[in-house]
């Protein structure tokens, strides 16, 4: 049995069980947090944690969910999951990344080909490993990333983007600085803008396009303000499920394995939902009036040299250096 968690219940809750001595119920409920909306149809994220939850609740344990980042931002989240108020949350990459320089390697654009490259990496227990020794200095442990569909492409308003020479001239959204250095890197120009206030940048031509997976735009409801979607397969286009590391640490030897039963649930479900999503995005993209544009190898691999280029923007040579031989590691 799951039950709706708020922010002032979490807290609540967290000071009801300090006055009572810190005797925990017999019962205790497994605290969540999901950044969206529990919406299987596009939501990788809900699917992961649903499977999840259906495992934890067959075996016996009851839920606490909090839903559309009702406990408050990423960093809130993040705080909430490190302090052990939550067990499980859904994670943002730089909330990796801002304590374990490691998983930069999942925002190096161009890095994977595909996203059975980057699920090889994943399954790679040492790398794992890696990133987890930093993120417990933080209360946090890794447990696996949440598929949102494909890998992330190219949206645009005014013409189809091909090639390296097609994006002279484009004035692309940019999230921070690191979007603004791989936009320039390919010879368009960059224009930091909210996402909140990305529909009206680009009804305006503040912006013509940004960088994200297939299904940004559907959920979002661009479709009305962008016209193609290059499939350049930028980076695979996932979030982070992050368990506390003091809740995982005083799991008994049973619960443990029930706990990493439905962790593999989670997974699994995630990775069928995505192939499913993969089959299905080009077609919905044509629903909504956006025309989905084929890159040659050569083309993409224009734009990756670029992309190499500006990794300096992205982390210290070494751990970039680390992070090319990972993925070279399971390139085949």
């Amino acid at each position: 049995m799951s039950v709706v968690l708020n922010r002032r219940f979490l807290l609540q809750a967290a000071a009801a069980f300090a006055l009572a001595g810190c005797q925990p119920a017999s019962q205790p409920r497994l605290r969540l947090a999901l950044a969206g909306s529990p919406n299987a149809s596009w939501n990788g994220v809900w699917v992961w944690m649903q499977a999840f939850m259906t495992a934890m609740e067959t075996a016996g344990q009851m839920m606490a969910l909090s839903t559309n980042a009702s406990l408050g931002r990423e960093e809130d989240r993040t705080e909430l999951t490190g302090n052990g108020l939550l067990q499980l949350n859904d994670a943002s990459i730089s909330e990796a990344t801002a304590f374990s320089e490691a998983y930069v390697i999942a925002q190096l654009p161009f890095l994977f080909r595909d996203l059975d490259q980057f699920d090889r990496l994943l399954e790679d227990e040492s790398f794992m490993a890696e990133v987890n020794e930093r993120l417990a200095r933080a209360g946090l442990v890794l447990v696996d990333a949440a598929f949102l569909g494909g890998m992330s492409g190219l949206f645009t308003t005014q013409r189809p983007v091909r090639s390296l020479k097609d994006m002279r001239g484009l004035r692309l959204r940019a999230m921070d600085r690191r979007d603004l250095v791989l936009i320039e890197a390919f010879g368009a120009s960059g224009v930091q803008v909210a996402w909140e206030e990305t529909p009206q940048a680009l009804q305006t031509g503040i912006a013509s396009g940004y960088f994200n997976p297939p299904l940004a735009p559907v959920l979002f409801g661009h479709g009305a303000y962008l016209k193609y979607f290059s499939d350049l397969r930028v980076a695979p286009a996932h979030r982070l499920i992050v368990a506390s590391s003091n809740w995982m640490n005083a799991l008994d030897s049973g619960t443990r394995q029930s706990v990493e039963a439905a962790f593999a649930a989670g997974r699994a479900a995630n990775r069928e939902w995505s192939q499913k999503r993969l089959q299905s995005d080009m077609r919905l993209l044509e629903d909504s009036g956006i025309e989905p544009v084929a890159i040659s190898d050569d083309a993409r691999a224009g734009f990756r040299e670029k992309a190499v280029e500006a990794y300096g923007a992205y982390a210290r040579q070494p751990v970039i250096d680390h992070a090319i031989e990972l993925a070279g590691r399971y390139a085949t």
